[in-house]
């Protein structure tokens, strides 16, 4: 039993060295852009004072004034989407063009003064737009990048798992205890950087392969379906459908968006973000995200409505309709992005993230040294004749 036992961790060994080695460069990239990009809104927050206003007790501006006054502003007059947050934060305006430059313009929803006009240029992106991407795709274009992501992440997880087996003590006693779960700092550089990658990694272990399983969701059609074929007991994941307006009523003209925010304001009185896509073709729908806790995505009502008649349709896929109708498989996928962020656990979730990502990042440099020692020392060593 013990050759067995000894065999196997042999085996774990190497299967730990040799993958970790083919996707450290990879782990080590995403990982630190992870890191980057943790603390996003709270950064955007502190930087971009135009996001929010001083309240005011005076009614809101409807959505239809606030589209005038932006597409006045732009001398545009196709917006693609209105934004209605807090009673501090201004309402914003998008016209996205992939061809031409893109704009957003913020607006005191009380006054309709113009604070921010913000234009891009196809191609152009700010610091966290360029982190997600080498998150994503390495800042490879087309769909190697991301496969390349994909698989590392896919390896880095059986580096993670053979790591955990070689991290647990043989034997449960102080001396293992002392080795398995403390950092000497005082002591030998081989020695720190060997706690490091043992030590640190054992302990932000569990919270990486949770990162990476969540991470793999997008980047494998079949990983995302076969998870979500797990959690739902045994349900095939319904693709993300819209729905479309019914253009026999095209006559009548497009419904006030007015209506329908005053409608969804009255259902949800509590909600802390209302997020109008607007139609950009005749048989688009009005689509609309209900967020009911400031930043989350999890517990957000995705609607659908007729731009003609504002009469309520139902699309499909797990991220369709109202959260708190979702089946738990489909709230589950809703939590993915959250989990994945730390976002689920507030702020504390977030540095946890942080952290373990920092970890992670730390793991590919401190297991080459580790590697890179020992082969040293073994060339070094007088071969016998």
């Amino acid at each position: 039993m013990n050759f067995i036992h000894m065999n196997f961790r042999k085996f774990c060994l190497q299967l730990h060295l040799w993958l970790g080695l083919i996707s450290g460069i990879v782990v080590f990239i995403v990982c630190i852009t992870g890191c980057l990009y943790a603390f996003k809104d709270e950064i955007k927050d502190a930087t971009q004072p135009w996001r929010f206003v001083a309240p005011e007790s005076v009614p809101l501006l409807l959505p239809e004034e606030i589209l005038e006054i932006a597409n006045h502003h732009t001398g545009r007059t196709a917006p693609t989407a209105i934004t209605y947050g807090e009673a501090t934060d201004a309402v914003f305006v998008d016209y996205m063009d992939f061809k031409t430059a893109s704009c957003t313009v913020y607006i005191n929803p009380y006054t309709g003064e113009v604070i921010q006009s913000i234009q891009k240029e196809p191609g152009e992106s700010d610091f966290f737009s360029f982190v997600l991407k080498g998150h994503r795709t390495l800042w490879i274009p087309g769909k190697a990048g991301k496969m390349i992501v994909g698989y590392s992440i896919l390896i880095f997880v059986v580096t993670l798992l053979t790591g955990l087996v070689l991290w647990y003590p043989r034997k449960w006693n102080k001396k293992a205890a002392l080795r398995n779960f403390t950092l000497k700092i005082k002591a030998p550089f081989a020695r720190v950087n060997y706690d490091l990658h043992n030590v640190l990694g054992g302990y932000a272990a569990i919270v990486l392969i949770i990162l990476s399983l969540t991470g793999l969701v997008w980047s494998f059609s079949w990983f995302s379906k076969a998870a979500y074929y797990v959690t739902s007991g045994g349900k095939e994941l319904k693709p993300y459908v819209l729905p479309k307006s019914d253009t026999l009523h095209i006559a009548e003209g497009k419904a006030g968006l007015n209506v329908l925010f005053g409608q969804l304001k009255k259902e949800s009185p509590d909600a802390t973000t209302f997020y109008f896509a607007l139609p950009q073709k005749k048989e688009s729908v009005i689509r609309v995200s209900v967020v009911h806790e400031r930043g989350s995505y999890y517990k957000t009502d995705n609607l659908f409505f007729d731009q003609y008649t504002l009469a309520p349709l139902q699309g499909s896929g797990a991220y369709a309709g109202k959260y708190t109708e979702a089946s738990a498989a489909d709230k589950l996928r809703r939590m993915n992005l959250e989990i994945h962020d730390g976002r689920i656990l507030g702020i504390f979730g977030k540095i946890l993230v942080f952290i373990c990502a920092l970890i992670g990042a730390s793991l590919p440099v401190t297991g080459f040294i580790i590697w890179f020692r020992k082969r040293r020392n073994h060339l070094s060593r007088p071969r016998r004749s």
